[in-house]
This record gives structure tokens, sequence and C-alpha cells, in this order.
């Protein structure tokens, strides 16, 4: 899995950025080692060495077994932005989400993937969805945020649609590159919500649609709707936010609970009006 995520501003046109080539997370080298010269102690500066050294890993062995949490997922989760209170930007989860496919250039089943990813996005956050149809949108390089003639006065739907790499606004720079997920935001006096956003799929990946393993279609969708939501990427393995999607089919325990913090019970925003 590659994946891109953005949180998009302004409000009223999001950019298509490009997508970078895989991996998106580098790793520099560790600088070389000098060698340092060896000294000798006495042994009894050895002797009380090692009971020092025993006594404060007795210390924080205690403090450990005290005040770890095994519910604690804080290192497995992490938000694409943060409003001026420190809350994690999110949709008002007490309005449904509504949302649009764009099939025309997808492998079949592929719809089955956008609402099963739905359903577990939903079951995880508590908010409502709604699926407002099949569309014919094509995604442009600066996606229009309110489209009347196509979805009426209000913010538009979430897009989710294939696309070819070859003729795309969104640039695939590598085969590898799978899918790109984008928030987009709406700031009324720094309290930022999010009220649109988009899905783009590579029609080119190769892998079949469902969520029998991690490198088909399923968990792609459902990782690009962690970010419409919200979610940023993370370092662990095992969470389907980690960039190569964590090894994983489904969300892990570090999704599910960042899932939770951008969701219901964290209460109820108020949705801007669209212009």
């Amino acid at each position: 899995m590659k994946s891109r995520h953005i949180l998009e501003e302004p409000a009223l046109v999001t950019p298509l950025p490009p997508i970078p080539p895989r991996p998106d997370v580098f790793h520099e080298a560790w600088p070389p080692l000098e060698p340092t010269p060896r000294r000798r102690f006495p042994s009894w500066v050895i002797g009380s060495a090692v009971i020092t050294i025993v006594m404060m890993l007795g210390a924080l062995a205690t403090s450990f077994i005290v005040r770890y949490d095994g519910s604690d997922h804080r290192d497995e989760y992490r938000f694409v932005a943060r409003n001026l209170r420190g809350d994690p930007v999110r949709w008002n989860p007490c309005e449904p989400v509504h949302y649009v496919v764009n099939v025309a250039e997808a492998p079949p089943g592929s719809l089955a993937d956008v609402q099963e990813s739905v359903r577990r996005i939903s079951a995880a956050t508590g908010i409502a969805f709604t699926y407002d149809g099949l569309t014919d949108e094509v995604l442009e390089r600066r996606r229009v945020m309110v489209q009347v003639d196509r979805y009426g006065d209000r913010w538009a739907p979430v897009l989710v649609t294939w696309v070819d790499p070859d003729t795309s606004a969104v640039s695939f720079d590598s085969g590898d590159d799978v899918a790109a997920g984008v928030a987009a935001p709406f700031t009324p006096r720094g309290s930022d919500v999010i009220v649109s956003g988009w899905i783009a799929i590579n029609a080119e990946d190769p892998n079949p649609p469902g969520f029998d393993a991690p490198d088909d279609q399923g968990p792609v969708v459902l990782h690009e709707w962690g970010h419409v939501m919200g979610l940023d990427h993370v370092k662990e393995p095992g969470q389907l936010m980690h960039p190569a999607g964590g090894g994983v089919a489904t969300l892990g325990p570090g999704d599910l609970e960042g899932l939770r913090r951008v969701g219901r019970s964290e209460g109820c925003l108020t949705t801007p009006v669209a212009p």
C-alpha cells in the first residue's frame, strides 16, 4: 500500500498535489561512530556501578508496572491538523457525512469496498454516512467545494473515484502509488471543521477488491477514509494508518482510538453554511 494524505485549504477549492514516490517515510543512516580509547576501572567501581544500575532498573520497572496502561494508544494515532485550542480538526460528528462514488475506471466489486469501508469508519466514529449515489464527476486539479449545478447549494460530498494515472489530474509518480486521500476543512473564526474531501485510487493498481489481505483494495480505501476523517500517518506497524498499511487488513487499536477522538463521543461542532 502507498498513499498520500493532505489537509486542504482554502475551503472553496482544493488543489490536487502530486503524490510522492514510494516510500513516503525516509530513513537516514546513522553517522559512523568514532572509536574511543578503552579504560580500565578498579573492580569495586565496576561492582558499585552494577548495583546502582540494577537498583535504577528496578525502580523503572516498578514505575512502568504502576503507570503502564495497555489501553493507551496515543503513539499509535496522529491527526493531520489541530485547531488553535489543540483539538483535532474533524467533521461535525452530529451531522451525516455525504459521499458519492465514480466507478467508471474501477474494477468490479469496488463499490462494495467503499461501502464496507464507510461501515467500519461509521462504527468506529459513531458518525452517520449518507450515500448520495454514483456520480460522473471527474476529479479536477482544483476541485470546487460547492457545486450547485451538480450537488445543490451545499458542500460537495466526499468524492471517491478511480483515476487513470496517465490522464488524471492526480500525479502518480510511481507504479507503487496506490491512492490519495484529502480532507477539506472550512475555518470559521479559527475553529476548523472538515466539510468535504476526496479519495483518488490508481485504476492500474493490480491488487483485487476485497479485505482478505493487507494489499487488497479494501484496506487501501479504508486507509484513505482515515485521512478524510482527519487521521495522519503513524510509524507503528500493525496500524492501518501506517504509510504502507501496517501489514493489516483492517483498523488497528490505535486507528480505532484516533477515530474515536474525531467522532461523536467528543461532542458536536457547528458545520459552517456553504457560501
